[in-house]
């Protein structure tokens, strides 16, 4: 939500049918060209909702089904 307002919904089902599949995806086409993931990076599989321009004095709320929820205020 963009101060209250509900601005986007996603499911990761839409990134290649879940979000592993598109890690696995990454993992496979890296090795193709004899690059390799290693322990510890960071993997970020990619954002389900459109990118929302935001400015000072907005707040966002995020929920993530079965997994939890996040709040930011920007100033």
């Amino acid at each position: 939500t963009l101060n209250g307002e509900i601005i986007s919904t996603g499911a990761g089902a839409a990134a290649m049918g879940s979000p592993v599949n598109a890690v696995a995806w990454l993992a496979n086409t890296l090795g193709a060209h004899g690059m390799e993931l290693r322990a510890g990076e960071i993997i970020l599989s990619g954002s389900l909702v459109p990118l929302q321009g935001i400015k000072a004095g907005d707040s966002m709320h995020m929920e993530i089904g079965g997994i939890g929820q996040a709040a930011v205020r920007f100033t």
